[in-house]
């Protein structure tokens, strides 16, 4: 089921969604967030259709041009996350869910899980830390029943409150148990070479992550994917890695994770690689060319820590159609004044996202859901820290546990002009530029509403004609610098 709403009234921090949006049929809906105003996913004045005209500087919306299938936005429930939700008052609580995961909020239906701890933890440790227990009499989710679990239920909650469709939750591990790697430790402070996974222990640790989704099953947390190992190149010397080279993650799940994965959860979803675009497509290569792991694999995961590399995900799609890419994580450093958040942290994020989705990217998952006031806390390093020390993380809302006070970054509302409209199953649709200033993408919605993302990161105004080339209707707008909108319109 698809929201109801296409119209809006305001709650929380923004305008939010509500009923009666298109009041005529000859109008669409501008929604803004620019830099410099009190714009903040702010309904405007509705835009009204006219014949097409002349104009410098146009957006031509290609309905007849259908692309990739979306599946949906979301973050990840870090013990960081989770430890800092917990320490709020219970009114700051649900703040935070309904900002994220409420129909007025971002409407929030994917989630990533680290399976066991990762760097934005509050410790390093596993499911089962008993060393060579291989046949895993040991193994236990008691620790994520502290912060995590709790927080996913009530983000659970909060989405089944306004629709039955219910949250696709992402298993990612950062390492095997220390005692099944060859460096007998979590991280990788020897480097890559001897931290990876022993031969003798592959079968185990196959069994360990299948253990990981029926455990999480069983306390009413549905997971609907893994992927293989988070990434898998990163070798991290002070929180938790694991080394795998694409043929050896293709043998991986080729002779074990691949089948004990089909055999205990054969609608579970996995995907391989899980790290950044540059090396995108000699993975894909290597994994969808063997037709033994192939098979197992529902698609790839990617990061964007290494740049744009966009025509990467293009060239990726081409090595197999059938299978989807998700983006599974992105964050920024840590803002240093969480009450003057930086601007350009959300044209990055849109940046990325609309340059991902007009090169078949399908979904968008951020990292933390969120952080303290200094991007902690971590186990990685230092949580306060200043120069060319770097510690902490940026995420979508930040929080004071003295106050009970939290903070939304720009970002976030960024994120919003994505997460709100464009509905799980909305289809891509074609759509050109003659203006290098504006970026863009398109999307028509299950509902038959078609959904347009326009980005202005430029310190001038452009004033633009938005043209829907099926119907020849056009639209006269205006972007603002440093400004983002959403324009929705429901089809002849």
């Amino acid at each position: 089921m698809v929201p109801s709403c296409v119209g809006w009234r305001v709650a929380l921090l923004f305008s939010v969604c509500c009923q009666g949006c298109f009041a005529e049929p000859s109008t669409a809906v501008l929604i803004q967030t620019a830099r410099g105003t009190s714009d903040r996913l702010t309904k405007k004045d509705p835009l009204r259709f006219g014949e097409n005209f002349q104009s410098n500087i146009s957006l031509q919306i290609d309905r007849s041009a259908h692309f990739q299938e979306m599946l949906g936005f979301g973050g990840a429930f870090t013990e960081s996350s989770s430890y800092v939700w917990s320490n709020m008052n219970e009114e700051s609580r649900q703040k935070v869910l309904d900002l994220y995961f409420s129909e007025e909020g971002l409407q929030y239906s994917f989630a990533r899980i680290p399976i066991g701890s990762c760097d934005f933890s509050l410790s390093s440790h596993s499911y089962d830390d008993v060393k060579g227990d291989v046949n895993l009499k040991h193994f236990s989710i008691e620790q994520d029943e502290k912060w995590k679990i709790p927080f996913i239920k009530a983000a659970m909650a909060t989405r089944a409150n306004w629709t039955d469709t219910a949250i696709k939750f992402l298993g990612s591990p950062w390492s095997a148990p220390a005692w099944m790697k060859s460096n007998d430790d979590m991280s990788c402070t020897l480097g890559c070479l001897v931290c990876s996974l022993q031969n003798q222990f592959q079968a185990a640790y196959a069994r360990y992550i299948s253990l990981f989704v029926s455990m999480f099953d069983k306390a009413g947390i549905p997971i609907w994917g893994v992927t293989v190992q988070n990434e898998p190149g990163a070798c991290p010397l002070v929180y938790e890695g694991m080394h795998f080279t694409p043929e050896t993650e293709r043998d991986f799940v080729k002779n074990h994770l691949g089948p004990v994965l089909f055999r205990d959860h054969p609608h579970l979803a996995l995907l391989v690689y899980d790290h950044n675009k540059d090396h995108v497509v000699k993975w894909a290569q290597t994994i969808y060319s063997d037709k033994d792991a192939s098979k197992y694999v529902w698609g790839m995961a990617v990061h964007w820590y290494s740049g744009d590399q966009f025509d990467n995900l293009n060239t990726t799609h081409y090595v197999d159609k059938s299978k989807p890419i998700l983006a599974t994580e992105a964050t920024v450093q840590r803002e240093k004044d969480p009450k003057q958040p930086t601007w350009s942290h959300g044209e990055h994020y849109a940046h990325d996202m609309i340059g991902d989705f007009n090169n078949w990217v399908v979904g968008f998952i951020d990292w933390n859901l969120m952080l303290d006031m200094f991007g902690g806390p971590d186990h990685a390093g230092p949580n306060e820290c200043e120069g060319i020390i770097k510690c902490g993380s940026d995420a979508m809302i930040l929080a004071d546990n003295t106050t009970d006070q939290i903070y939304p970054q720009t970002f976030y509302y960024y994120m919003g002009h994505f997460s709100k409209f464009i509905y799980p199953g909305s289809i891509r649709v074609g759509v050109m530029t003659n203006d290098e200033n504006l970026e863009s993408t398109a999307f028509v919605r299950p509902d038959n509403t078609t959904v347009v993302v326009v980005m202005n990161s430029h310190d001038d105004p452009v004033t633009y004609k938005l043209l829907d080339g099926v119907s020849a209707r056009a639209l006269n707008v205006t972007i603002l610098a440093h400004a983002i909108q959403t324009v929705m319109y429901q089809n002849n």
